[in-house]
């Protein structure tokens, strides 16, 4: 099979193969490709007549801290003798301190020329890693590069993936390797990504006093995607009981960690956005399939399940857009009239109906935001392009090219 390059993969090749300083962060969700992608920049980088140097962190049991100055002494003396080096350090933040003791070592070799320095690359599986780190001690000497779940285009291009198969289990490259075994697949998020990420990227990084809890409501959000769903509300179904501050603070931890993101209500009040009810978007498919345990028939079969999984997938498409460009997604509620994502990017506001096939009224919904926010864009997804009134897309047509909503009718 022809070795497949993302994107984010094509940039941190360019930007490295660039005379620089600057250390390039790349984070994201846990199996997506990252530590790949660092070997194809290393691989790539060799033939240029670099030298690359891989020092992984990702072990049960994490190097201490003499460890990074050990590779970055390596890394720097061979820099030093004029070799060009690259010196690749795979999740970093489980080295306690990291930061400083990086931090040290740049400011150490600040006087060198740049062709007398490393040029290093850092990977992390939280985004916690930015803020615990970059901002504290590393600010102004990196930069960031997102390697997000896999797009319905990088999955089609890279396995010839369907649309309707994205749906059901989308987002993770692993899932090549169990053709025809769904079963099996959905074990293999549950195991490899779900649980790590539960009891090691969060519990171990962050102070949990309720891990059940912080389970249940990742459960929660996998049965229901793409819902608006009250804290309180929320509250009283989970068994393991906390408080709507403690379901808050879960609800952010999980969304650094990269398996959901709670999109806020639409409001020019940033107070009340704030106070307002998260709609819950699970950041990948294929969570929601393992953690529900459903086979992709039986997704396909229910028009209700179908047509909820459709507008979560797109809705996390709207996030990793918005996330790369620097905008925002939130959903609109006024009583009984909803417009399911509104997405704010480059000045601009799209208002963003999905019909997939579940049984609403859409159109009223949409007509009264665009009432009352003139400036705002509307735009319909739909297996059909049966709107005229509005700017419409097929399905296809979003997933291939999520950027299409905010082209001109």
């Amino acid at each position: 099979m022809k070795t497949f390059l993302r994107q984010q993969t094509k940039t941190l090749i360019q930007r490295l193969g660039k005379p620089g300083t600057l250390l390039q962060i790349i984070v994201g969700p846990r199996q997506v490709g990252k530590t790949t992608a660092i070997r194809q920049t290393l691989t790539a980088l060799e033939k240029k007549g670099f030298m690359p140097i891989l020092a992984s962190a990702d072990a049960i049991a994490a190097p201490p801290s003499e460890w990074i100055s050990a590779q970055w002494d390596k890394a720097s003396a061979l820099a030093r003798a004029g070799k060009p080096v690259v010196l690749a350090f795979d999740e970093l933040q489980k080295v306690p301190g990291w930061s400083e003791i990086i931090k040290a070592h740049i400011d150490r070799n600040a006087p060198l020329p740049p062709k007398q320095r490393p040029r290093v690359i850092l990977s992390g599986s939280s985004a916690l890693l930015i803020e615990r780190g970059l901002t504290e001690s590393l600010a102004g000497r990196f930069e960031l590069i997102r390697f997000p779940h896999w797009s319905f285009m990088e999955m089609h291009a890279a396995f010839s993936m369907s649309l309707r198969e994205y749906l059901a289990a989308g987002g993770y490259p692993k899932i090549r390797e169990f053709h025809g075994e769904p079963a099996r697949f959905r074990e293999y998020v549950r195991d490899s990504i779900v649980e790590p990420v539960l009891n090691k990227d969060i519990l171990l990084l962050h102070p949990v006093n309720k891990p059940a809890l912080l389970r249940r409501l990742f459960e929660f959000s996998c049965y229901h995607p793409a819902e608006v769903v009250s804290l309180q509300k929320m509250l009283g179904q989970l068994t393991d009981k906390g408080n709507v501050t403690t379901i808050a603070d879960y609800l952010h931890l999980l969304s650094k960690a990269f398996l959901i993101a709670p999109i806020q209500k639409y409001s020019q009040e940033i107070l009340r956005i704030r106070a307002s009810s998260p709609k819950l978007i699970v950041m990948a498919q294929a969570l929601v399939s393992s953690v529900r345990n459903t086979q992709p028939k039986a997704n396909a079969g229910s028009q209700e399940l179908f047509g909820r999984l459709t507008e979560n997938a797109v809705g996390a498409a709207l996030v990793r857009m918005a996330a790369q460009n620097g905008g925002e997604v939130f959903y609109w509620r006024e009583r009984d009239l909803e417009v399911d994502y509104i997405l704010k990017l480059s000045g601009e506001v799209f208002a963003i109906e999905v019909k997939s096939g579940r049984t609403k009224e859409t159109h009223s919904g949409l007509s009264a935001f665009l009432a009352r926010n003139k400036e705002a864009t509307g735009i319909f997804i739909s297996n059909t392009r049966e709107v005229k009134s509005q700017k419409s897309l097929s399905l296809e047509d979003f997933f291939q090219a999520p950027e299409r909503v905010m082209e001109k009718m």
